[in-house]
């Protein structure tokens, strides 16, 4: 186990006394601090004990001709560029979470839009010469179409500060914008499938030419995110042009980069797409100067049309195989993985109609009979099986189990048994989230995101889904601990927490991260038995979510 001398005085400071901050760091500039990056000069600002650079660019502006291409170089700037306001969010459909919703209020971020997207912030707690230390990049969530790197919850410092990590967070293309195969009708956009990947490459290789000056080790570098950002991660996993920018990963509830497909199954997307904009395959360049509205619009148009939605996809040129094939697996073998999900991820989803959590048992058997075609003998048994671990569970705690189940931490263990059963592979470990939060009346548990602030000590921000106390805070001071182990050693064993073995398929441990942590093995057994083969029809997901009487 790895003691907790293995951080630096600051973080053992920090996670020995019940007062660490762990509130959001001020979008406010105070005491400005200059650092010179290859591009030219920056000016952020040293505020709390940190130091902030918000809105640095790492590649060009993505519009007119560079639209729907590979990110291409920056061009260097002369003076001093500030940095010390995020810069634009992604054209994107912006998300309303947390807009109206005191519970998310940390998750909303109201940026901006533009294609001068390809920006990132830089948190450290210094930028002492020679520092070297760990490097942690967050890839947001909001799946393959919305999101961003700034805002409360993804404020870096109280986390650069506990784990003394230099917290890098991004912004980078999405939606039409980011993946769109239009190389299946002109080769001169070969690169537009997988753009927003390659985005997030072009991120980390500035990252390895420049993180030094901000006292980062661009050597030691490990990638983290949530949702889809968790899926990026996988999705990186399968790319060459990847290959030694990073040396560890940590996904949070990103089982869908498991199952990209191949390019040519996003052709009936991109035809329709084109059919809504009134552009033929023979004119593509007239899509780099279509409108931002009307090209979300037509996208949206689009997805409702093909019931298909932009997403990576295996192209052979930059992505090339899926993460947890033998190709992905070797391609990045000494890469350590730390996989990971909240308990229930589902009830974000229900909470749309609170009479989710107050079913029926003929309601639940309804749901789960329609959303995967099964009949009432299967369904005896999968109640059999959670109930076999946890015997009060309601008929409304089984249909959150099931979902949260087969979308999210089944995908993950099977690409942590595979992993761990391949010969000559790094480690990989596996973590529930498992803190409940006391909002909307307890029902929700442990939803999906609720991750994020306890993983960058934003709790106090997020006080209102997190609830009061000195629960949230230990809660966090364990998972971040966790990870900062992780990304220094690649490995997250630490004096909070019970001893925590890899994955490996006969005790399939899996660590239960909360105010106390517990190590599970073989967590939910009799139920996996029962569900492992299960598998959401698209077209009759909105069954499983949707109240019905």
């Amino acid at each position: 186990m790895l003691q907790s001398s293995h951080l630096s005085r600051r973080a053992f400071l920090a996670a020995s006394t019940a007062s660490v901050a762990l509130a959001a760091f001020p979008a406010v500039a105070a005491q400005p601090v200059i650092a010179k990056v290859a591009a030219g000069t920056l000016r952020g600002y040293r505020d709390q004990g940190a130091v902030a650079f918000l809105g640095v660019p790492y590649a060009a502006n993505t519009s007119g001709a560079n639209r729907f291409r590979a990110p291409q170089p920056l061009e260097p700037w002369h003076g001093e560029r500030d940095a010390t306001g995020y810069g634009p969010m992604a054209p994107q459909i912006a998300s309303t979470l947390g807009q109206d919703d005191p519970i998310f209020e940390w998750y909303y971020q109201d940026q901006p839009q533009g294609e001068d997207c390809l920006v990132l912030n830089i948190f450290t707690p210094d930028l002492e010469a020679g520092a070297e230390r760990p490097v942690m990049l967050y890839i947001h969530g909001g799946g393959y179409v919305n999101g961003g790197g700034g805002g409360a919850g993804l404020n870096g410092a109280n986390l650069a500060n506990f784990g003394d990590v230099v917290v890098v967070t991004i912004n980078h293309r999405l939606n039409a914008f980011g993946f769109s195969h239009l190389g299946a009708h002109d080769p001169a956009f070969a690169d537009s499938a997988n753009a927003g990947m390659l985005d997030i490459v072009a991120a980390l290789e500035w990252v390895r030419d420049n993180i030094a000056a901000f006292g980062g080790n661009p050597d030691n570098v490990t990638v983290f995110g949530q949702s889809g950002g968790g899926s990026k991660i996988m999705v990186l996993l399968g790319m060459p042009a990847a290959q030694g920018l990073f040396h560890r990963a940590i996904s949070m509830s990103g089982a869908a980069g498991l199952a990209i497909d191949p390019a040519e199954e996003m052709v009936p997307y991109v035809d329709a797409l084109l059919a809504e904009l009134g552009v033929t395959p023979d004119n593509l360049e007239a899509v780099q100067n279509i409108p931002i509205e009307t090209m979300l619009e037509a996208r949206g148009r689009a997805v409702a049309a093909s019931f298909e939605g932009a997403r990576p996809v295996i192209d052979g040129r930059h992505i090339t195989t899926r993460a947890m094939e033998p190709e992905g697996m070797a391609m990045h073998a000494s890469v350590p993985l730390l996989l990971g999900h909240t308990e229930t991820e589902a009830t974000l989803f229900f909470r749309s109609d609170m009479r989710n959590f107050d079913l029926t048992e003929a309601q639940m058997r309804g749901r789960i009979s329609a959303a995967f075609g099964i009949d009432d003998t299967r369904i005896d048994a999968i109640i059999a099986g959670y109930r076999a671990d946890a015997p009060d569970m309601s008929f409304s705690d089984i249909l959150i189990a099931v979902a949260s189940d087969v979308q999210f931490r089944l995908p993950l263990t099977r690409a942590a048994e595979t992993r761990s059963s391949t010969d000559g592979q790094a480690p990989v470990w596996l973590y529930d989230f498992a803190w409940a939060i006391p909002a909307d009346g307890g029902v929700l548990g442990a939803p999906h995101a609720v991750d994020i602030p306890f993983a960058f000590g934003t709790v106090d921000a997020a006080g209102a889904m997190v609830g009061p106390g000195d629960g949230p805070r230990e809660t966090a001071l364990n998972m971040m601990t966790a990870f900062v182990n992780f990304a220094r050693h690649g490995d997250p064993n630490n004096d909070r927490m019970p001893q925590w073995q890899p994955y490996d398929a006969d005790s399939r441990t899996t660590m239960r991260i909360d105010a106390t942590c517990e190590v599970m093995n073989d967590f939910r057994a009799a139920a996996d038995a029962q569900i492992d083969t299960l598998e959401i029809d698209p077209f009759n997901r909105a069954s499983l979510y949707r109240y019905a009487e």
